[in-house]
């Protein structure tokens, strides 16, 4: 499992990243290409492709092949997951100080 620190790292690495999660986690049943996720964020599809191989990577997001076209979709209890270890992180005692 990866430490809080790195996790929280590479969930907001960048702003794409960001509009990334938020398009899934606003629309948990969205399931589309890239081209279409990248459309959706105003994005073009070379653009967000290693964000989202990292979040694919990370277990956030998933893939699957629809007829000749391979999908993207938010993997819901990856995420869950990783929100609370994030969470259970920025709870630590003395992280940040004044």
């Amino acid at each position: 499992m990866i430490d809080g620190a790195s996790l929280l790292q590479r969930l907001l690495s960048s702003d794409t990243k960001a509009d990334l999660l938020t398009l899934f986690r606003r629309n948990p049943g969205l399931v589309d290409d890239i081209d279409g996720v990248a459309r959706r964020i105003g994005r073009r599809p070379m653009s967000i492709k290693a964000e989202v191989d990292d979040l694919l990577d990370l277990g956030v997001l998933g893939k699957k092949q629809a007829g000749k076209t391979v999908v993207l979709y938010l993997q819901k209890e990856r995420d869950a997951e990783l929100q609370e270890a994030v969470a259970a992180y920025l709870s630590t005692p003395g992280l940040v100080s004044l």
